[in-house]
């Protein structure tokens, strides 16, 4: 009997996040090779092999916060989650960081996708980060790089530095 392709949703943004998120492919594809890994980031710099969607970045580090921006990006992203997840009927959705994350992981719970798993930034070591508070509600899983904020989350597990 064949064994069935896992299909993993990779959610990242630029820096940091992008450079944890392919550490952890890697890593996951070392272990097996056959792992089919379908990406969303918010920066168009960032094309690693396979499959990568795009969606504008929630909001920019040092602009004043944009409404009409915000919305079109969760939206886009949103709407992006429905597209794949019916096209690859995903066996798990990793996310690290920005505000990708969010409508990504809300999506991903309300179509059942059954593994959510949240990376905290490494960078965090008393409080969760904007992304870390709206995606652990909708997460099956919260990893944290700090062991220090391991209290901070119900369901947390220290991971360790990706």
């Amino acid at each position: 009997m064949d064994k069935k392709q896992l299909n993993i949703l990779l959610v990242y943004g630029e820096g940091g996040h992008h450079d944890q998120a392919i550490r952890l492919m890697e890593l996951m594809r070392s272990l097996d090779p056959d792992l089919n890994f379908i990406h969303i980031t918010d920066s168009e710099t960032m094309k690693e092999a396979g499959e990568v969607h795009t969606v504008p970045p929630m909001r920019h580090k040092n602009a004043a916060f944009d409404p009409v921006l915000f919305v079109k990006s969760y939206i886009k992203a949103a709407w992006l989650t429905i597209k794949l997840e019916r096209a690859y009927r995903f066996d798990a959705v990793i996310g690290f960081g920005p505000g990708v994350c969010i409508p990504v992981f809300m999506v991903s719970k309300l179509l059942g996708i059954k593994k959510r798993i949240f990376f905290e930034d490494w960078c965090r070591f008393t409080s969760k980060s904007l992304s870390g508070k709206a995606c652990s509600p909708f997460s099956t899983k919260v990893f944290v790089q700090n062991e220090s904020l391991k209290e901070l989350y119900h369901n947390a597990e220290f991971a360790g530095r990706l």
